[in-house]
């Protein structure tokens, strides 16, 4: 069985050492931090849903599927804590309160119940979706420039190669379960993004395309990549694990 990839590293230690005296600003500053943070926090935390929602529908049905979800779903727990923490450090946040929002948000998985049929598709969408996220985060690079710590840009370089991971050790499970099923991916990819424009995103952690970043260009750059990626051979797959990091 293909062992999923995983990065070894803590928010905790990495902004361990601000506090939020250090990052103090105007309130329209602040309020515009939390805006922009907000989201990236629930979408994070949104994680949850879909593996609760995936074991529910049973659709996780191999070893290499289940060790992919066993290794995701702590990154993006890591990934949560992590915004959780920035948000108190620059936007006024505290975290029992964000807790207590993240954890009141409804969830609905219906708008995307033609893409959820089998596990194939599953892994079909988490490697587009990370791809997309890994590509969305590195446009951030100027945000988290302007709050002036490079602690900030450490973080990003982090979650990025997670994301770049993720989706590679999605990957990394169709070569191996679903070599056969390659040449459906293209057209899986096609429905999915003709489909954008009708979706509203609803807690389910998967196609949260909004914001300036998630343009058509970037939408077919990546499934261009994810179709290059299903046809290398598994080693160099992995070499290319960190071509998405932001500089």
């Amino acid at each position: 069985m293909i062992t999923p990839l995983r990065r070894n590293w803590s928010p905790k230690e990495l902004f361990n050492a601000l506090t939020p005296a250090m990052f103090s600003a105007e309130p329209s500053v602040v309020r515009a931090r939390w805006n922009k943070l907000w989201p990236d926090l629930y979408t994070e935390y949104d994680a949850r849903h879909l593996k609760s929602e995936l074991s529910v529908r049973n659709l996780i049905a191999t070893d290499e599927a289940r060790a992919f979800f066993t290794v995701w779903a702590a990154d993006e727990e890591r990934h949560t804590d992590g915004f959780v923490r920035i948000i108190e450090l620059v936007a006024n946040g505290s975290e029992r309160n964000l807790r207590e929002r993240l954890e009141a948000r409804p969830h609905d998985f219906g708008a995307i119940n033609d893409h959820l049929t089998d596990e194939f598709s599953v892994m079909v969408m988490i490697a587009f979706d990370e791809m997309c996220t890994c590509h969305a985060y590195a446009a951030e690079k100027p945000f988290y420039t302007e709050l002036r710590n490079d602690i900030f840009l450490h973080w990003l370089r982090e979650v990025v190669a997670d994301e770049a991971i993720h989706s590679m050790n999605a990957v990394n499970v169709i070569r191996a379960r679903y070599r056969d099923r390659v040449g459906e991916i293209g057209a899986m990819l096609d429905r999915i993004i003709s489909h954008l424009d009708d979706l509203s995103y609803a807690g389910t952690f998967l196609l949260d395309y909004f914001g300036a970043a998630y343009t058509k260009e970037l939408l077919d750059k990546c499934r261009v990549a994810i179709l290059r990626n299903v046809e290398k051979p598994l080693q160099a797959v992995e070499r290319d694990r960190w071509s998405h990091r932001p500089n």
